[in-house]
């Protein structure tokens, strides 16, 4: 019997309860045979208006179930039909449809097929008056496709969903969806460049995810983003944060955040040994031609420079940074424009004079702390090459 006379018959049955078995039992027959072109049809038949909408809605639940057995080209074909079959009456299946997309996308994901992953679920209607629907499955949503864009590098749209996630990330109570929410939240921070709030909640992230090696890995990610950030007392601040916690030590980015921190110039060595380590983003070339690191190592430098010399010239500054004079100067204006380095600039003598931030005393504590540091490395040092000294 064919397909088409099967569907007439179980259609022309009068009891509803009987019609809904005949159904699945049909369905059955088509996933175990695999024949696609009988369940397009099969679908057609379900989504016409003929058909009840109390057994479609069923039927439609218990396919988006069945499906999932089938194999991937297979269960994307099935899918696409669905979904075009119900387009115009989504309001009437949209449980049936969101299953759907969801497992769809999960296809998509699977072939890192990030954009059309990302579309299928900003498609599952969220505000919806036929259903209720939880914080937990909007916020999860909106974080599955704000970590999508992310994959394919579009920022600003993670950014637009992540916030709608934050909108009900307060009434959530599963810590897993939370901590997935703070981890796309500081990985699009870390898009956009704002390197410092995306040092903090990376930090925070380090402090709390369940697994060693993601807290290992959070914490890396704080102590890249805080060297990349723009130089001044905020950075300094994540910076002192990070050198004294004592997992710092263990990585392999603690000797450049131990320089940074100590406020000492950084050479061209060390930073093309942690330029290996930057994802492309972080590598990313300014409007004057140098990249997002170049930037901040030159303001690094200029800042320890300042530490170095009461004054300094245009071009011995230009010298000690390996940069034009014109370029330290432009710098050198813009850092004590933004009160991240105080100072002045004589442009007749072509002369920088530094000012030391802080009273006597803070300066004083500062370098007490600063030896206090020094010191505390070098016996952790010693105690690790010769244990019996530590005793």
């Amino acid at each position: 019997m064919s397909i088409q006379s099967n569907l007439q018959e179980i259609a022309s049955n009068a009891d509803h309860k009987v019609k809904s078995e005949k159904y699945k039992a049909l369905l059955s027959q088509l996933i175990e045979s695999k024949d696609l072109e009988s369940l397009k049809t099969f679908v057609v038949h379900l989504t016409d208006e003929q058909t009840p909408l109390v057994i479609s809605r069923s039927i439609l639940s218990a396919l988006a179930q069945a499906i999932k057995t089938l194999a991937t080209d297979a269960q994307t074909t099935v899918s696409i039909h669905v979904l075009e079959r119900t387009q115009d009456r989504v309001v009437a299946f949209e449980e049936q449809v969101s299953e759907i997309r969801y497992n769809l996308a999960k296809r998509y994901e699977a072939q890192e097929n990030w954009r059309e992953a990302a579309k299928c679920l900003i498609a599952i209607p969220l505000d919806s008056s036929q259903r209720v629907i939880s914080p937990e499955y909007k916020v999860k949503i909106y974080v599955k496709i704000a970590r999508l864009f992310l994959e394919d590098e579009e920022s600003g749209q993670a950014e637009t969903y992540i916030n709608r996630a934050s909108d009900s990330i307060h009434q959530v109570k599963k810590q897993k969806l939370i901590l997935a929410h703070k981890t796309c939240f500081a990985r699009i921070m870390d898009y956009k460049r704002m390197f410092l709030k995306a040092a903090i909640k990376y930090y925070e992230l380090s402090q709390i995810l369940p697994g060693e090696n993601d807290r290992s890995y959070a914490l890396g990610c704080s102590i890249i983003c805080a060297i990349l950030d723009k130089a001044g007392p905020q950075r300094s601040r994540m910076l002192a944060t990070l050198y004294k916690d004592e997992r710092s030590s263990q990585s392999d980015l603690h000797p450049i955040l131990e320089k940074m921190f100590l406020e000492r110039v950084l050479r061209k060595v060390e930073v093309k040994k942690f330029a290996e380590q930057l994802k492309p983003h972080q590598m990313a070339v300014l409007s004057d031609g140098s990249t997002v690191l170049d930037r901040a190592v030159i303001e690094h430098n200029l800042l320890s420079a300042s530490k170095l010399y009461n004054n300094i010239t245009f071009d011995e500054l230009g010298s000690l940074l390996e940069i034009p004079p014109e370029k330290a100067e432009k710098v050198a204006a813009k850092m004590m424009q933004e009160e991240r380095m105080k100072g002045s600039i004589d442009q007749i003598d072509r002369l920088i004079e530094f000012e030391t931030i802080g009273d006597c005393l803070s300066q004083w504590d500062h370098n007490i702390e600063s030896v206090c540091l020094h010191i505390n490395s070098i016996t952790e040092y010693i105690s690790k090459i010769n244990p019996e000294y530590s005793v």
